[in-house]
């Protein structure tokens, strides 16, 4: 998609604009925080049950299967394997969680099979309207209101094949770029291309563990923030960020995301995925 394309471009006034919206300086933080406590789990798959029916939207057999082979998955015997065809992406896969939750945390294991080149969005969590489940679906490129969605994505980008994780969100006080539209923001851009923190990079042929927690903010204070962990190592943490405007707006979807931009990727390849879990926290 065009999107992940515009994944470099960012404007030279985006932290002043940004600390003016939110009240606050945002990009990853200096001081190691602990993982959050799960205190009630909202899905998990761990694809033993052969079956993709949990998933809600996108399932497409074509690009999404269950692979047996107990030598090869995380944990029990059986993972999904994501095809990306060449010029194509590997899809998406979505489960809700209507009305939504304040604050949830996702953990999932992924695996990038060696020879994989490129960057891909993995994993997500959707803040639409909890009276339309949809409203934060198919917004690429346009500027949240605060009021009809956000959006806050893991994504790697194509400079390490798979190189490390950045955060790829969409929230009310992000900069328009100058033809008025809106793509999705790492965070302080002096560090859009460099390492967040400590978190490994992915690498290929070996399970890396990601942990994703997004808390909104307080409708009318810029309180909401987000992190991820690599491996149990914290890679990044932005803070002082207004996910909404109104608590109209909830995390009520959880999607596995492998669009990889423009017209896909140059040749058919795939990766691997295990154990995914929503949970709740406070």
């Amino acid at each position: 998609m065009k999107h992940l394309l515009k994944l470099g471009i960012v404007l030279g006034g985006l932290v002043a604009c940004n600390r003016a919206h939110t009240g606050a300086a945002f990009g990853p933080s200096p001081i190691p925080s602990p993982r959050p406590t799960p205190i009630a789990t909202i899905f998990s798959e761990d694809f033993e049950s052969d079956s993709l029916a949990a998933w809600q939207d996108g399932v497409d057999p074509e690009r999404h299967r269950i692979v047996a082979d107990p030598s090869r998955a995380k944990s029990g015997s059986r993972y999904l394997s994501v095809t990306y065809p060449a010029g194509r992406d590997g899809g998406w896969m979505t489960r809700f969680f209507m009305p939504g939750y304040d604050a949830a945390l996702v953990s999932l294991y992924v695996r990038f099979p060696r020879g994989w080149v490129g960057g891909t969005k993995i994993v997500g969590f959707y803040g639409s309207r909890i009276d339309d489940q949809w409203s934060g679906f198919g917004k690429s490129g346009v500027c949240p209101k605060g009021t009809d969605f956000f959006d806050a994505m893991l994504i790697t980008q194509d400079t390490g094949n798979p190189g490390p994780l950045k955060f790829y969100t969409y929230y009310p006080g992000m900069v328009r770029d100058p033809d008025g539209v809106c793509w999705g923001r790492f965070g302080d851009p002096s560090f859009r291309f460099a390492s967040y923190g400590a978190a490994p990079s992915l690498n290929h042929d070996q399970w890396h563990q990601i942990e994703f927690e997004v808390r909104l903010n307080t409708p009318g204070e810029s309180n909401g923030s987000q992190r991820f962990w690599v491996d149990g190592v914290l890679g990044a943490t932005w803070t002082g960020i207004s996910f909404r405007d109104s608590d109209i707006l909830r995390v009520n979807a959880a999607q596995l995301s492998f669009s990889s931009g423009g017209v896909g990727v140059p040749r058919t390849q795939s990766l691997d995925i295990d154990q995914v879990v929503v949970s709740l926290i406070e």
